[in-house]
């Protein structure tokens, strides 16, 4: 899912600091490549004074700016972020909104319009370098190890507290539409923006990776992907029906940590830190949870929802509400669609890069399944919205 992003240029490390309000105590800007969202990124050193001078050293910390522009980038680009929806989030509230099990890095937000009248929005952030995830593209060992279910419940109050909030209809937030929240990474959306000139190169490893699905993906289910891909309604309609949240959209290693208990007030135990909020959505909940098995191929998705639903189910209910077995049922099966609507370029890319026979049929039963259950969801959420 992820494309190079620019080197920040000098205009950028000059103006950012200043932006959000950091002046005096710049010791050094340092250009970060994240290749994730096509955001401009970079590390401030500072200087801030620790006593008086010269008895006192400074103290020395860091933080990280972002800029990011509206609809631009391939996140930005393909999901219509006309209001740069962290910008937009942040200044909402959603610091205060979100459950304490979940932490935010933005510290503040700064907006203003680039030389072609484009919104623009600089986010200054903690240096989280120490709390990420030291091997993000590595699943957490053991069949369900304390850090999984610490996110999986972590997810679950998140999800509990904006079940169908009607925050969630305030346009300003610019969340992710139902549309490209689903078809974002379909082979449409990668020929639009082909045809349209964007040089990520993720994009042509994209295209070939929906040719390689369409030619190794069982013929029957591949089809049944390729209608909803070619004609999405019916699978739309039947969605936004489901019961909705806030969900981040994009929950994966790269964007997760871990903050340690506070020692001060407030006291705050254990949290899960979320980065980077670009494809934030008001979206069935499941759609996070199976997000995990995009780069964690090791990882059981129906352990994943059966975990969480039991999590789920339990926070939901104390709140007064009631998650019944079919509506649940409905709601996995567009978490299913969802993904493999996703990730089906990748995993046919994987069985054609497969080093060795044994990798290849492992990757080869894991596009099949994939690729089933995707279908099957297509087929049963319709009827689901007919019943």
């Amino acid at each position: 899912m992820s494309t190079l992003t620019p080197q920040p240029d000098a205009a950028f490390e000059r103006e950012a600091p200043r932006a959000v309000g950091l002046g005096a105590g710049v010791m050094a800007v340092t250009p970060i490549r994240d290749g994730l969202s096509g955001a401009e990124l970079a590390r401030i050193s500072l200087c801030q004074p620790a006593g008086e001078w010269p008895r006192a050293p400074c103290g020395r910390s860091s933080r990280v700016v972002k800029r990011i522009t509206a609809e631009t980038g391939w996140l930005g680009a393909a999901t219509h972020d006309a209001r740069v929806r962290e910008a937009a989030l942040w200044r909402a509230g959603l610091p205060r909104w979100l459950p304490r099990r979940i932490a935010l890095a933005v510290q503040r937000v700064a907006c203003d319009t680039d030389t072609d009248g484009r919104l623009r929005a600089t986010l200054l952030m903690r240096d989280e370098r120490s709390h990420l995830m030291r091997e993000p593209l590595r699943a957490p060992l053991g069949r369900l190890p304390a850090d999984l279910l610490d996110l999986l419940d972590a997810l679950a109050a998140l999800h509990a507290r904006f079940w169908q909030s009607p925050l969630l209809d305030d346009d300003a937030l610019g969340l992710v539409s139902p549309r490209d929240t689903l078809l974002w990474l379909g082979p449409q959306a990668v020929e639009r923006r082909i045809a349209e000139g964007d040089p990520q190169p993720y994009l042509g490893l994209a295209r070939a990776g929906w040719q390689a699905f369409f030619r190794v993906a069982p013929a029957e289910d591949a089809a049944t992907l390729g209608a909803v891909f070619a004609r999405p309604e019916a699978a739309l309609a039947a969605i936004e029906r489901l019961p909705r949240t806030l969900i981040h959209g994009d929950i994966w290693g790269p964007n997760l940590g871990w903050l340690p208990p506070t020692r001060r007030a407030p006291r705050l135990g254990r949290r899960l830190l979320l980065l980077d909020w670009a494809l934030a959505a008001a979206a069935p909940a499941p759609y996070d949870v199976l997000s995990l098995c995009g780069a964690w191929h090791s990882l059981r998705p129906t352990t994943l929802l059966a975990v969480y639903r039991a999590r789920l189910t339990r926070r939901l209910a104390a709140r007064g509400v009631a998650l019944p077995p079919a509506e649940w049922q409905a709601l996995a099966d567009a978490a299913y669609l969802r993904t493999a609507l996703a990730g089906g370029e990748a995993w046919a890319r994987a069985v054609e890069a497969a080093p060795s026979p044994a990798a290849r049929r492992r990757a080869q039963t894991r596009l099949a399944w994939w690729a089933r259950r995707g279908a099957r969801a297509a087929q049963r959420i319709v009827l689901y919205e007919n019943v």
